[in-house]
């Protein structure tokens, strides 16, 4: 059963009964602090019935679909006069009120402004008014001539962290100011005020500040406690983790919190390529992203969504060049064939440059081409 306790995260199976309480409570009918709306479900009254709003039925069978006896992550933020518990709920690494955005069953509150998943919820919400426009019927007064274009509308970040399965966390540059402000700000506050060494209490899913090795203070958050000596933490400003002794953790002063300036690390992942599922070619590939990119100004552009983080094609800021299509003219990744007709003259691209990379066997392709027999076995596809 699910475990629960204001402000933390827990894990747990999600049974039947107490995964439907549960996801009520967490995306549904609270007036003053929900993150989404979703529509209001049918409903026994005393002498009558009271139907559901427009898509409620296909939302409660979405949500049974994809949490009943699954392990789920819940993350309580606050609770209702009526003792329900509001906060968010976690399948897989992804965001259930996000999903439910995205499929255009819930729509985004204004209240979600004060979280830090309001960035992912605002992507949701244009994705699923995009796939609507998309799927409403045109009529037919004159021939439609041209394809969807593919939309490319590139912003400068600044890659902060690359991780061990190919994903990579930025900044937005045109918010980079309002951050050195605030930790200009932060770190003047804590010298006043410095934290007493061990009075804080590290719990799980906290916002807290964390000394840094170089000794200076970050915003974080608590992934996991294993002992006093040993508290995993997030920085929510630049997408790294790191496991500290409590000692160097302390309160996140509130003229600091995510209310204020939203985490300003946000995740994504290479478009249009197969990360390796060999470890050694994957570390490969990552050395060669870190060498290029990391702590370094890039062009990024959203080329499409999933349930886990969206997927971009990013560029170097002096010469343009893609990163992930150069990746694939090294042999380091092969090349995820999309459908989407407007990704076509792209995907044609990258796999000129796969078997360029293969003709001359480049390190994925140094032994030749594996996938005939090998690419059920490493998790590749053609």
């Amino acid at each position: 059963l699910l475990r629960l306790q204001s402000g933390n995260e827990e894990e747990g199976a999600a049974l039947f009964k107490e995964a439907l309480n549960l996801v009520g409570a967490l995306i549904v009918e609270h007036e003053e602090e929900r993150g989404i709306e979703c529509p209001r479900g049918a409903r026994n009254l005393p002498g009558l019935v009271q139907e559901g709003e427009p898509f409620s039925e296909e939302a409660t069978l979405f949500t049974k679909e994809l949490v009943l006896q699954r392990e789920v992550e819940v993350e309580v933020e606050s609770m209702d006069k009526a003792g329900n518990f509001i906060g968010w709920l976690h399948i897989d690494g992804a965001n259930l009120s996000v999903l439910l955005v995205e499929h255009a069953l819930s729509k985004v509150h204004f209240t979600a402004e004060r979280s830090s998943y309001y960035k992912s919820l605002l992507s949701a919400e244009e994705a699923a008014k995009q796939k609507k426009e998309k799927e409403q019927p045109v009529e037919e007064v004159m021939p439609v001539l041209e394809e969807k274009e593919r939309s490319a509308s590139y912003k400068p970040v600044f890659v902060t962290e690359i991780t061990d399965d190919l994903h990579f966390y930025v900044q937005d540059v045109e918010t980079g100011t309002q951050l050195e402000k605030l930790m200009e700000n932060m770190r003047n506050d804590i010298a006043s005020h410095p934290p007493v060494e061990g009075s804080y209490a590290p719990r799980r899913g906290e916002f807290c500040i964390a000394k840094f090795v170089d000794g200076e203070w970050y915003r974080a958050r608590v992934e996991k406690v294993e002992s006093p000596a040993k508290v995993h933490v997030f920085y929510i400003d630049y997408g790294n983790r790191e496991v500290l002794p409590s000692t160097r953790l302390g309160t996140l002063p509130p003229a600091f919190s995510t209310r204020v300036l939203p985490a300003q690390a946000t995740e994504y992942a290479f478009a249009f390529i197969q990360v390796p599922q060999d470890d050694d070619a994957r570390t490969d590939a990552v050395d060669s992203v870190v060498r290029d990119i990391q702590n370094t100004q890039c062009l990024l552009n959203v080329e499409h969504l999933s349930s886990g983080c969206p997927h971009v094609t990013l560029q170097f800021a002096d010469s343009k060049g893609d990163v992930g299509l150069g990746l694939v003219k090294e042999g380091l990744v092969m090349v995820e064939v999309r459908k989407e007709k407007q990704f076509q003259k792209v995907i044609t691209e990258y796999l000129n440059a796969q078997e360029s990379a293969k003709s001359a066997r480049l390190n994925l392709w140094r032994y030749g081409d594996f996938r005939a027999d090998d690419a059920d076995e490493f998790g590749y596809s053609r």
